[in-house]
Protein backbone atom coordinates (compact mmCIF):
# COMPACT_ATOMS: atom_id res chain seq x y z
CA UNK A 1 0.00 0.00 0.00
CA UNK A 2 3.11 2.25 -0.56
CA UNK A 3 1.14 3.84 -3.90
CA UNK A 4 -2.50 6.02 -4.43
CA UNK A 5 -4.50 3.43 -5.44
CA UNK A 6 -4.70 2.71 -1.55
CA UNK A 7 -7.72 4.74 -1.27
CA UNK A 8 -9.00 2.20 -4.56
CA UNK A 9 -8.57 -0.79 -2.87
CA UNK A 10 -10.13 0.90 0.29
CA UNK A 11 -13.15 1.22 -2.10
CA UNK A 12 -13.15 -2.40 -3.25
CA UNK A 13 -12.95 -3.73 0.13
CA UNK A 14 -15.54 -1.93 1.19
CA UNK A 15 -18.05 -2.42 -1.75
CA UNK A 16 -16.97 -6.00 -1.50
CA UNK A 17 -18.63 -6.53 1.69
CA UNK A 18 -21.59 -4.17 1.48
CA UNK A 19 -22.66 -6.68 -1.67
CA UNK A 20 -22.33 -9.49 0.68
CA UNK A 21 -24.65 -7.86 3.28
CA UNK A 22 -27.34 -8.44 0.89
CA UNK A 23 -27.16 -11.99 1.11
CA UNK A 24 -26.24 -12.55 4.41
CA UNK A 25 -29.54 -10.05 5.27
CA UNK A 26 -32.09 -11.97 2.87
CA UNK A 27 -33.55 -14.64 4.91
CA UNK A 28 -34.13 -12.29 7.81
CA UNK A 29 -35.68 -10.00 5.53
CA UNK A 30 -37.52 -12.94 3.47
CA UNK A 31 -39.29 -13.59 7.40
CA UNK A 32 -40.05 -10.05 7.73
CA UNK A 33 -41.47 -9.19 4.61
CA UNK A 34 -43.85 -12.96 5.31
CA UNK A 35 -45.17 -11.31 9.09
CA UNK A 36 -46.28 -7.82 7.63
CA UNK A 37 -48.17 -9.11 4.09
CA UNK A 38 -49.70 -12.27 6.36
CA UNK A 39 -50.32 -8.75 9.07
CA UNK A 40 -51.62 -6.42 6.21
CA UNK A 41 -53.51 -9.50 4.19
CA UNK A 42 -55.49 -10.18 7.52
CA UNK A 43 -56.21 -7.14 8.13
CA UNK A 44 -57.43 -6.33 4.83
CA UNK A 45 -59.67 -9.29 4.66
CA UNK A 46 -61.14 -8.91 7.92
CA UNK A 47 -62.52 -5.40 6.89
CA UNK A 48 -63.68 -6.61 3.81
CA UNK A 49 -65.84 -9.29 5.53
CA UNK A 50 -66.96 -6.99 8.21
CA UNK A 51 -67.73 -4.02 5.72
CA UNK A 52 -70.38 -3.29 3.05
CA UNK A 53 -67.97 -3.47 -0.06
CA UNK A 54 -69.27 -4.28 -2.93
CA UNK A 55 -65.95 -4.53 -4.99
CA UNK A 56 -63.80 -6.40 -3.10
CA UNK A 57 -62.32 -8.35 -5.51
CA UNK A 58 -60.78 -5.10 -7.23
CA UNK A 59 -59.52 -4.30 -4.01
CA UNK A 60 -57.73 -8.06 -3.50
CA UNK A 61 -56.01 -7.31 -7.56
CA UNK A 62 -54.85 -4.00 -6.33
CA UNK A 63 -53.49 -5.53 -3.29
CA UNK A 64 -51.93 -8.10 -4.49
CA UNK A 65 -50.19 -6.14 -7.56
CA UNK A 66 -49.03 -3.99 -4.61
CA UNK A 67 -47.09 -6.61 -2.83
CA UNK A 68 -45.97 -8.27 -6.44
CA UNK A 69 -44.24 -5.03 -6.93
CA UNK A 70 -42.70 -4.94 -3.87
CA UNK A 71 -41.74 -8.65 -3.39
CA UNK A 72 -40.16 -7.63 -7.22
CA UNK A 73 -37.93 -4.65 -5.68
CA UNK A 74 -36.77 -6.86 -2.69
CA UNK A 75 -36.00 -9.74 -4.86
CA UNK A 76 -34.24 -7.65 -6.95
CA UNK A 77 -32.47 -5.17 -4.66
CA UNK A 78 -29.20 -5.28 -5.54
CA UNK A 79 -29.48 -5.28 -8.91
CA UNK A 80 -31.69 -2.42 -8.79
CA UNK A 81 -29.24 -0.46 -7.15
CA UNK A 82 -26.93 -0.94 -9.01
CA UNK A 83 -28.75 0.11 -12.62
CA UNK A 84 -29.44 3.58 -10.44
CA UNK A 85 -25.88 4.10 -9.67
CA UNK A 86 -24.89 2.85 -13.53
CA UNK A 87 -27.76 5.40 -14.64
CA UNK A 88 -26.71 8.65 -12.39
CA UNK A 89 -22.98 8.15 -13.05
CA UNK A 90 -23.59 7.72 -16.73
CA UNK A 91 -25.58 10.55 -17.06
CA UNK A 92 -23.42 12.66 -15.23
CA UNK A 93 -19.82 11.03 -17.12
CA UNK A 94 -21.62 11.55 -20.96
CA UNK A 95 -22.63 15.36 -19.10
CA UNK A 96 -19.42 15.84 -18.70
CA UNK A 97 -18.00 14.67 -22.29
CA UNK A 98 -14.86 12.83 -20.30
CA UNK A 99 -13.24 10.24 -21.05
CA UNK A 100 -14.45 8.57 -17.71
CA UNK A 101 -16.89 5.67 -17.23
CA UNK A 102 -18.97 4.14 -14.56
CA UNK A 103 -15.74 2.12 -13.02
CA UNK A 104 -13.83 4.79 -13.02
CA UNK A 105 -15.61 6.73 -10.13
CA UNK A 106 -15.12 4.22 -8.11
CA UNK A 107 -11.05 4.36 -8.66
CA UNK A 108 -11.02 7.84 -6.34
CA UNK A 109 -7.16 7.33 -6.49
CA UNK A 110 -6.83 7.70 -9.94
CA UNK A 111 -8.52 11.42 -9.14
CA UNK A 112 -5.65 11.97 -6.76
CA UNK A 113 -2.64 10.69 -9.03
CA UNK A 114 -3.88 13.53 -11.37
CA UNK A 115 -2.99 15.68 -8.45
CA UNK A 116 0.00 14.77 -7.95
CA UNK A 117 1.39 14.64 -11.06
CA UNK A 118 0.14 18.07 -11.89
CA UNK A 119 1.70 19.47 -8.59
CA UNK A 120 4.86 17.51 -9.07
CA UNK A 121 6.98 19.76 -11.40
CA UNK A 122 6.32 22.73 -8.33
CA UNK A 123 8.31 20.10 -6.01
CA UNK A 124 10.88 19.41 -8.85
CA UNK A 125 11.36 23.48 -8.99
CA UNK A 126 11.14 23.90 -5.30
CA UNK A 127 14.05 20.93 -5.48
CA UNK A 128 16.54 22.63 -7.79
CA UNK A 129 16.58 25.43 -5.81
CA UNK A 130 17.99 24.36 -2.73
CA UNK A 131 21.35 24.85 -1.86
CA UNK A 132 23.96 26.58 -0.28
CA UNK A 133 23.78 30.19 -0.46
CA UNK A 134 21.53 29.80 -3.23
CA UNK A 135 18.64 29.36 -0.65
CA UNK A 136 18.98 31.92 1.03
CA UNK A 137 18.19 34.38 -2.09
CA UNK A 138 15.06 31.87 -3.36
CA UNK A 139 13.72 31.42 0.01
CA UNK A 140 10.61 33.15 -0.94
CA UNK A 141 10.19 31.51 -4.64
CA UNK A 142 10.77 27.92 -2.38
CA UNK A 143 8.49 28.56 0.22
CA UNK A 144 5.41 29.74 -2.62
CA UNK A 145 6.11 26.56 -4.87
CA UNK A 146 6.05 24.51 -1.80
CA UNK A 147 3.20 26.41 -1.03
CA UNK A 148 1.18 25.85 -3.85
CA UNK A 149 2.22 22.02 -4.03
CA UNK A 150 1.03 21.28 -0.65
CA UNK A 151 -2.58 23.10 -1.77
CA UNK A 152 -2.91 21.50 -5.03
CA UNK A 153 -2.39 18.11 -3.79
CA UNK A 154 -4.26 18.61 -0.19
CA UNK A 155 -7.03 19.73 -2.77
CA UNK A 156 -6.77 16.36 -5.07
CA UNK A 157 -6.84 14.39 -1.86
CA UNK A 158 -9.78 15.58 -0.70
CA UNK A 159 -11.97 15.84 -3.82
CA UNK A 160 -10.77 12.32 -3.75
CA UNK A 161 -11.74 11.69 -0.43
CA UNK A 162 -15.20 13.16 -1.13
CA UNK A 163 -15.57 10.75 -4.44
CA UNK A 164 -15.12 8.01 -1.85
CA UNK A 165 -17.73 9.15 0.78
CA UNK A 166 -20.12 9.71 -1.97
CA UNK A 167 -19.82 6.50 -3.32
CA UNK A 168 -19.99 4.72 -0.19
CA UNK A 169 -22.86 6.77 1.14
CA UNK A 170 -25.02 5.72 -1.80
CA UNK A 171 -23.81 2.31 -1.18
CA UNK A 172 -24.61 2.10 2.42
CA UNK A 173 -27.74 3.59 1.70
CA UNK A 174 -28.84 0.98 -0.85
CA UNK A 175 -27.81 -1.51 1.84
CA UNK A 176 -29.65 0.13 4.89
CA UNK A 177 -32.69 0.70 2.72
CA UNK A 178 -33.39 -2.91 2.13
CA UNK A 179 -33.47 -3.30 5.39
CA UNK A 180 -36.51 -1.08 5.49
CA UNK A 181 -38.09 -1.69 2.09
CA UNK A 182 -40.33 -4.57 3.39
CA UNK A 183 -41.71 -2.05 6.32
CA UNK A 184 -44.02 -0.68 2.78
CA UNK A 185 -45.89 -3.83 2.93
CA UNK A 186 -47.86 -2.74 5.87
CA UNK A 187 -49.76 1.14 5.35
CA UNK A 188 -48.86 1.74 9.24
CA UNK A 189 -45.43 1.06 8.65
CA UNK A 190 -44.60 2.84 4.47
CA UNK A 191 -43.34 6.03 5.71
CA UNK A 192 -40.30 3.91 6.19
CA UNK A 193 -39.76 2.95 2.77
CA UNK A 194 -40.70 6.00 1.25
CA UNK A 195 -38.01 8.10 3.04
CA UNK A 196 -35.98 5.03 1.95
CA UNK A 197 -36.46 5.31 -1.58
CA UNK A 198 -36.15 8.93 -1.66
CA UNK A 199 -33.06 8.93 -0.28
CA UNK A 200 -31.41 6.39 -2.60
CA UNK A 201 -32.33 9.09 -5.41
CA UNK A 202 -30.94 11.89 -3.67
CA UNK A 203 -27.45 9.90 -3.37
CA UNK A 204 -27.48 8.86 -6.44
CA UNK A 205 -28.08 12.44 -7.72
CA UNK A 206 -25.19 13.06 -5.79
CA UNK A 207 -23.35 10.91 -7.66
CA UNK A 208 -24.35 12.14 -10.74
CA UNK A 209 -23.69 16.00 -9.80
CA UNK A 210 -19.67 14.15 -8.71
CA UNK A 211 -19.19 12.73 -11.50
CA UNK A 212 -20.07 15.78 -13.74
CA UNK A 213 -17.52 17.78 -11.64
CA UNK A 214 -14.79 15.27 -11.64
CA UNK A 215 -14.95 14.62 -15.22
CA UNK A 216 -14.90 18.14 -16.66
CA UNK A 217 -12.25 19.47 -13.55
CA UNK A 218 -9.85 16.22 -13.90
CA UNK A 219 -9.73 16.32 -17.67
CA UNK A 220 -9.30 20.19 -17.63
CA UNK A 221 -6.57 20.45 -14.70
CA UNK A 222 -4.65 17.32 -16.58
CA UNK A 223 -4.13 19.13 -19.93
CA UNK A 224 -3.30 22.65 -17.89
CA UNK A 225 -0.73 20.42 -15.82
CA UNK A 226 0.46 18.57 -19.12
CA UNK A 227 0.90 22.07 -20.76
CA UNK A 228 3.80 22.41 -18.08
CA UNK A 229 5.62 19.51 -18.61
CA UNK A 230 9.05 20.19 -19.41
CA UNK A 231 8.83 23.85 -18.52
CA UNK A 232 10.05 25.52 -14.86
CA UNK A 233 6.71 26.09 -13.26
CA UNK A 234 7.02 30.36 -12.25
CA UNK A 235 5.21 31.87 -9.35
CA UNK A 236 2.53 32.59 -11.64
CA UNK A 237 2.13 29.22 -12.87
CA UNK A 238 2.08 28.02 -9.66
CA UNK A 239 -0.83 30.21 -8.42
CA UNK A 240 -2.91 29.77 -11.48
CA UNK A 241 -2.43 25.57 -10.32
CA UNK A 242 -3.46 26.45 -6.52
CA UNK A 243 -6.21 28.73 -7.99
CA UNK A 244 -7.61 26.08 -10.62
CA UNK A 245 -7.28 23.32 -7.93
CA UNK A 246 -9.30 25.20 -5.17
CA UNK A 247 -11.92 25.62 -7.78
CA UNK A 248 -12.39 21.80 -8.14
CA UNK A 249 -12.20 21.42 -5.00
CA UNK A 250 -14.99 23.85 -3.73
CA UNK A 251 -17.09 22.05 -6.51
CA UNK A 252 -16.19 18.90 -5.18
CA UNK A 253 -16.95 19.91 -1.48
CA UNK A 254 -20.38 21.54 -1.94
CA UNK A 255 -21.21 20.69 -5.46
CA UNK A 256 -23.03 17.56 -4.28
CA UNK A 257 -25.53 19.53 -2.03
CA UNK A 258 -27.46 20.32 -5.51
CA UNK A 259 -28.53 17.10 -4.84
CA UNK A 260 -30.52 18.32 -1.16
CA UNK A 261 -31.29 21.48 -3.42
CA UNK A 262 -32.99 19.59 -5.82
CA UNK A 263 -35.29 17.68 -3.56
CA UNK A 264 -35.92 20.94 -1.48
CA UNK A 265 -36.39 23.41 -4.17
CA UNK A 266 -33.75 25.80 -3.21
CA UNK A 267 -30.32 26.85 -4.41
CA UNK A 268 -27.29 25.66 -2.15
CA UNK A 269 -24.32 26.94 -4.21
CA UNK A 270 -23.30 30.77 -3.63
CA UNK A 271 -20.57 33.03 -2.31
CA UNK A 272 -20.50 31.03 0.94
CA UNK A 273 -19.58 27.62 -0.87
CA UNK A 274 -16.26 30.13 -2.16
CA UNK A 275 -15.63 31.06 1.63
CA UNK A 276 -15.88 27.68 3.11
CA UNK A 277 -13.23 26.59 0.42
CA UNK A 278 -10.98 29.30 0.83
CA UNK A 279 -11.54 29.37 4.62
CA UNK A 280 -10.53 25.29 4.34
CA UNK A 281 -7.48 26.12 2.67
CA UNK A 282 -6.66 28.84 4.81
CA UNK A 283 -7.31 26.55 7.74
CA UNK A 284 -5.05 23.46 6.25
CA UNK A 285 -2.07 26.03 5.59
CA UNK A 286 -2.55 27.56 9.60
CA UNK A 287 -2.08 23.99 10.73
CA UNK A 288 0.85 23.27 8.35
CA UNK A 289 2.19 26.44 9.37
CA UNK A 290 1.53 25.50 13.11
CA UNK A 291 2.84 21.73 13.14
CA UNK A 292 6.10 23.96 11.76
CA UNK A 293 6.17 26.67 14.19
CA UNK A 294 5.86 23.99 17.12
CA UNK A 295 8.83 22.12 15.68
CA UNK A 296 11.48 24.38 15.54
CA UNK A 297 10.03 26.10 19.12
CA UNK A 298 11.02 22.41 20.10
CA UNK A 299 13.96 22.44 18.88
CA UNK A 300 14.75 25.84 20.38
CA UNK A 301 13.61 24.82 23.55
CA UNK A 302 16.10 21.76 23.17
CA UNK A 303 18.69 23.59 22.34
CA UNK A 304 18.64 26.20 25.26
CA UNK A 305 17.75 23.37 27.59
CA UNK A 306 21.39 21.75 25.68
CA UNK A 307 23.38 25.08 26.56
CA UNK A 308 21.84 25.76 29.98
CA UNK A 309 23.39 21.93 30.77
CA UNK A 310 26.89 22.71 29.62
CA UNK A 311 27.40 26.05 31.14
CA UNK A 312 26.31 23.98 34.40
CA UNK A 313 28.66 21.47 34.18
Amino acid sequence: MNDLGVIDRFMETFIRYIDSGFGLLSGDLAFLTTILIGIDITLAGLAWALGDETSVLGRLVRKVLYVGVFAFILNNFKNLADIVYRSFAGLGIKASAGNLSADNLLRPGRIAATGFEGAWPMLDQASQLLGFPEIFGNALTIFVLLMAWFLVIIAFFILSIQLFITILEFKLTTLAGFVLVPFALWNRSAFLAERVLGHVISSGIKVMVLAVIVGIGSTLFGEFASALQGKEPDLAGAMSQVLGALALLGLGIFGPGIASGLVSGAPQLGAGAALGTTAAAAGVSLVAGGTAFAGARMATSGGLAAIRAGTTM
